[in-house]
Parts: C-alpha cells; sequence; structure tokens
C-alpha cells in the first residue's frame, strides 16, 4: 500500500468503475431474481451496447480522430450522445488522446503507452494521473465543430442523462 501514490488517483473515474462494479455483482443479481429478465430489458441492453459501442468505434475514432468520412449532423448527434453514455470522455478530448497515441506509438507521451504494461494500456490510463491534463492543440478542427463543442461543455450531465437516465 506504500507504493500507491494516493494522489494520483484519478478519483472520479475510479469511483465510477468501482461503483458501476458493486452494483452489477450486487443489484443485478437481486433484480434478476425477483423481477427475472423480460425481452424488454434484452432488447434495451442489445440497443444500448450497439449504441455505444458504434458511437465510440465509428463515431469517436473513425469520424471524429482519423476523419474518415463526414457525416450530416443527425449522424454526428447521435454519436455524441451515444459515445456520453459509454463514458470515455468527450469526444474532444477521446479524439485528441488518440491522435496523441498514434502520434507518439509506444513513448513516453503516448497516453496508453504499453510498455508501461498491460494494465495501464488498457485501464490504468484511466485511473491514474500521470502528469497534467494534456493540452487540446492536436484538434483544432474539432474546436471548430459546434456540436463537439457542445458535448464537451455538457458531457457529465449528458453522461449521466443518456447513460442512466434514458
Amino acid at each position: 500500500m506504500s507504493r500507491i501514490f494516493w494522489d494520483r488517483i484519478h478519483w472520479r473515474n475510479s469511483l465510477f468503475l468501482m461503483g458501476s462494479l458493486l452494483l452489477v455483482v450486487t443489484a443485478l443479481p437481486a433484480y434478476l431474481w425477483y423481477n427475472g429478465l423480460g425481452w424488454f430489458q434484452a432488447g434495451l441492453f442489445v440497443t444500448f451496447f450497439a449504441a455505444t459501442g458504434l458511437s465510440i468505434t465509428v463515431g469517436y475514432h473513425r469520424l471524429f480522430s482519423h476523419l474518415a468520412f463526414k457525416t450530416r449532423w443527425p449522424v454526428r448527434s447521435f454519436t455524441l450522445l451515444f459515445g456520453a453514455a459509454a463514458f470515455e470522455n468527450s469526444a474532444l478530448c477521446w479524439a485528441s488522446d488518440h491522435r496523441r497515441h498514434h502520434k507518439f506509438v509506444d513513448d513516453a507521451h503516448d497516453p496508453y503507452d504499453i510498455t508501461r504494461g498491460f494494465f495501464h494500456a488498457h485501464m490504468g490510463w484511466m485511473l491514474f494521473k500521470l502528469g497534467p491534463d494534456a493540452p487540446l492543440d492536436n484538434v483544432p478542427d474539432l474546436v471548430q465543430d459546434r456540436l463537439v463543442r457542445w458535448q464537451h461543455r455538457f458531457y457529465l450531465p449528458l453522461a449521466v442523462t443518456m447513460g442512466f437516465g434514458l
């Protein structure tokens, strides 16, 4: 325990992920025991799984980070709303980190540097602050997009509303 740098823990992310895990292993089995699983819940799960997954892989990754294609505002809005529901940060921050990752692969400046270990590359970067927040200087094109700016500004309320409220 003395090796843990408590001031470097990203508390909001860590508590959210641990709290979600605690709910899944306690409340979900209790709910299923007393209420069972209906078609509505199964359909809702599949729909949200697909919507959040596509919003990250197609939206955040291909559309916003790599600029692989262009689309109209309804598709961009969908990916921004359900991308927020995935709780992987705003598209602006996600794309900035991803572009930084491609620029500095396996280097000290790579946000998900695999040379720091498997845990760091896949989860550690979300749980621990390894330095100051990186500037958003590598996403000037996204800073100009008013929908992306809106999602970035209201990310937390959108994430809670889309992820839990909806």
